[in-house]
């Protein structure tokens, strides 16, 4: 039987409080108890280790609130800027393999639109990788949640973009089902139903795999994947990703 999410963490200060579908808690991580998870929060570890840095992209730690890391990628167009090492791998919940439910959430900006974004569970550091992930369009910024395999692609957009220079937070949740929730900020919390009916606080796309227990054929990828982060520059130019932190858990089945 699945870990039931608690509401009371044993962690210190209730920083990981969090009501159940909120993604990975109020301030980003997980209580270690039902969670195996990875947490890459430059404010605490100030690890400039956790990127590997692909098309010639630098990571340095940078003046901000609490310390942030500022990652310039290489002046070649169409290369991902950087991606996280293989610190953890995850493998996507369905009702067949009966595993438990994924997260990830990632805070930061970029500093140009001419520049796309792409945050998420991927199975290689690619610009159109297998996976789950959000991703930006170049110039507007408007966020889409994919869903890849080796099949089909399934896109849905946020109704949300980027706006060049200004930090955003955006989250995912894949239930046990195997149905994936986007969210962008601030609907990273606990839906509610207002008098209108309608949710507010909550995620803001979902792609469905299956819906009152019949399958809708979403592509979910089989292969491993890892908690990742990218900048892809559509020009010749340097583009900076500014990331506070990014966090990825699967909440233990036991």
């Amino acid at each position: 039987m699945a870990a039931t999410l608690s509401r009371t963490t044993r962690m210190p200060y209730g920083v990981t409080n969090a009501a159940p579908r909120q993604t990975l808690g109020n301030y980003g991580a997980p209580d270690p108890v039902w969670s195996a998870y990875v947490d890459l929060d430059y404010i605490q570890n100030g690890d400039t280790t956790a990127l590997s840095q692909n098309g010639g992209a630098t990571v340095a730690l940078v003046a901000g609130l609490f310390g942030l890391a500022a990652v310039t990628t290489g002046a070649v167009a169409n290369t991902l800027g950087a991606s996280s090492t293989a610190q953890a791998v995850f493998q996507v919940p369905t009702t067949a393999n009966g595993l438990s439910r994924m997260f990830f959430k990632w805070d930061g900006m970029l500093d140009s639109l001419l520049a796309t974004l792409q945050v998420g569970f991927v199975a290689s550091a690619a610009s159109s990788p297998q996976g789950i992930y959000i991703q930006s369009a170049v110039t507007t910024g408007a966020l889409s949640l994919i869903v890849k395999n080796g099949t089909g692609t399934t896109t849905v957009p946020l109704g949300q973009s980027l706006v060049a220079g200004t930090p955003v937070e955006l989250g995912i949740e894949v239930d046990i089902m195997g149905n994936v929730f986007a969210y962008f900020e601030p609907g990273t919390g606990e839906p509610v139903t207002n008098t209108n009916g309608t949710l507010s606080n909550g995620p803001v796309a979902v792609a469905y795999n299956q819906v009152n227990g019949a399958l809708t054929g979403l592509f979910l990828p089989t292969s491993v994947l890892f908690a990742s982060q990218g900048a892809i520059p559509t020009t010749a130019v340097a583009r900076v990703m500014t990331v506070d932190f990014f966090v990825a858990a699967q909440q233990r089945d036991e």
